[in-house]
C-alpha cells in the first residue's frame, strides 16, 4: 500500500530535518535542543547516582559481609575441634538454625576489621535490634551455610 502525499508532508518531513541538522538553526531551537539534552542527562545522572548510593542496598551488603566473617573467622572454629563431631553438631541445626545473634555482638567479636563498615551500618540501623540467624548447610565446612536477617533499620 503506497501512502499518499499530501501538500503538507514535505513540508513536515522538511521541518523535522531542518531541526535536526547543524545548519541554519534558529536561536529557539539551539535552547530547545541544548534544555532537553541537559534535561536526559540530568535524568540518566540521577539514576545512577540512586544505584550507586542506595543506602539500603550498601547497608545490606555490609551487614552481611559483616555476618560471613563472624560465622567463617570466628564462630565456625569454635564449635568444635574433632571433624567428627563436627557433622553431628552441625546437622542439629540444620533445620532451626543457630541461636540468633545481635549485630552487635557480632561487631564487638570482629574487633576493628570493619570499624568503618560498623560506623556506616550504625547511621541507618540499629545494631542491637538487628538479628542474624546462621543455618548450617552439608557438608558442613566454613562456607556451607546460609544467613537470615532480621534487620531493624531506616532506609
Amino acid at each position: 500500500m503506497a501512502f499518499a502525499k499530501n501538500k503538507y508532508s514535505s513540508k513536515i518531513h522538511t521541518s523535522k530535518t531542518q531541526f535536526l541538522s547543524s545548519h541554519q538553526k534558529s536561536p529557539t531551537q539551539k535552547i530547545t535542543l541544548t534544555i532537553i539534552i541537559i534535561a536526559t542527562l540530568a535524568v540518566a545522572s540521577a539514576v545512577i547516582c540512586s544505584l550507586i548510593f542506595d543506602s539500603e542496598h550498601l547497608t545490606k551488603a555490609k551487614i552481611s559481609n559483616l555476618a560471613c566473617d563472624y560465622y567463617e573467622n570466628h564462630f565456625y572454629q569454635n564449635i568444635t575441634t574433632n571433624k567428627n563431631e563436627l557433622s553431628d553438631v552441625m546437622s542439629k541445626y540444620t533445620e532451626t538454625g543457630f541461636n540468633s545473634i545481635s549485630l552487635h555482638q557480632i561487631i564487638l567479636s570482629t574487633d576493628n576489621d570493619h570499624s568503618t563498615d560498623a560506623n556506616f551500618i550504625r547511621k541507618y540501623c540499629d545494631e542491637k535490634s538487628t538479628i542474624i540467624r546462621f543455618f548450617p548447610e552439608p557438608p558442613f565446612d566454613k562456607t556451607s551455610y546460609h544467613v537470615e536477617y532480621s534487620y531493624s533499620c531506616d532506609f
